[in-house]
């Protein structure tokens, strides 16, 4: 009856940890421990703590993990148990990818503890370290990511600035080269996806145009694109019109580096005007449709 039940928690773990990660997990922990579970760092610092019912654990529980992680850490040992009044702490260090620091698993818990409470947390380890490992480098990611796109919005105020020497040596460190002429598209994403059309725009043009998450519109991402014959580099507005539903796309004309900020407005005016196309894209000509003259009230009018 124990090894099926014991069975039965292993499955219930790994499903809380593929679909819910480490918070999950540790929620389901906390309430079959009818205490507090977190995961601390080496010196006690509480990375994330819960407790399913909060009458559970006592307003301590926190200061009680942290004393014990810190004594697990000075000892050099893998579990550790604590006694604290009438409540008990149960350590257990977890296994975290090289070259960082893993955190330990502390679930407090009042006396007398539920049955098989150490043969579960010992069993939650190995999920719980999968999670963190996942988590870390995802984080990691988000944080390049971060860097990444600071650093393309200082390129972008450049550009639009028109400091091209200054932008050449930013835009160094990243890729690609700043293509010279270039034509501008303002990409209006549905939703919160602007994270993912940036990957098909990327995608789309063979990753030879600048894409830079707008500062200021935070559904709108600008493309700086090499300006030549088509194809592929003036299809890039109408194609990403054409995979990503509800996409509004406006495109300028090509122009060198140095008019940047130039072709910025012209493909703001021109998505303007898309949003009412039945393509969602407009393109800015030196011969401009009609709807790009009389623009939106025009066409209403008409």
């Amino acid at each position: 009856m124990h090894a099926r039940s014991r069975a039965d928690d292993v499955i219930r773990m790994h499903g809380l940890a593929r679909t819910g990660g480490s918070r999950e997990l540790l929620h389901w922990v906390s309430g079959r421990a009818a205490g507090w579970a977190g995961l601390l760092g080496g010196d006690g610092t509480v990375l994330y703590g819960v407790a399913r019912d909060p009458d559970a654990a006592s307003a301590g529980s926190a200061t009680i993990a942290a004393e014990g992680v810190r004594e697990l850490t000075a000892l050099g040992a893998r579990s550790l148990a604590l006694d604290r009044g009438g409540h008990t702490a149960l350590m257990f260090a977890l296994d975290g990818p090289p070259g960082s620091a893993a955190p330990v698993l502390a679930v407090i818990a009042r006396r007398p503890l539920p049955e098989r409470l150490a043969v579960l947390l010992s069993d939650a380890a190995l999920p719980l370290s999968m999670c963190w490992a996942a988590e870390t480098v995802e984080r990691k990611r988000r944080r390049v990511d971060l860097a990444e796109s600071r650093g393309r919005e200082a390129v972008l105020h450049l550009l639009m600035t028109g400091q091209l020497s200054i932008a050449h040596q930013v835009a160094g460190a990243l890729k690609p080269v700043l293509p010279d002429p270039v034509r501008v598209c303002v990409v209006e994403c549905p939703g919160d996806s602007r994270d993912e059309v940036a990957r098909i725009c990327t995608d789309l043009s063979g990753g030879r145009s600048w894409i830079v998450r707008c500062p200021v519109y935070a559904r709108h991402l600008i493309l700086i694109t090499p300006a030549g014959p088509e194809p592929p580099y003036g299809r890039l507005g109408p194609e990403v019109a054409a995979v990503v539903d509800d996409c509004v796309v406006g495109i300028s004309e090509d122009v060198t580096l140095s008019d940047t900020a130039t072709a910025y407005r012209q493909a703001f005016h021109a998505l303007a005007v898309a949003r009412g196309l039945p393509g969602r894209h407009a393109g800015f000509g030196s011969a401009p449709e009609p709807a790009l003259v009389v623009g939106a009230e025009g066409a209403r009018w008409a």
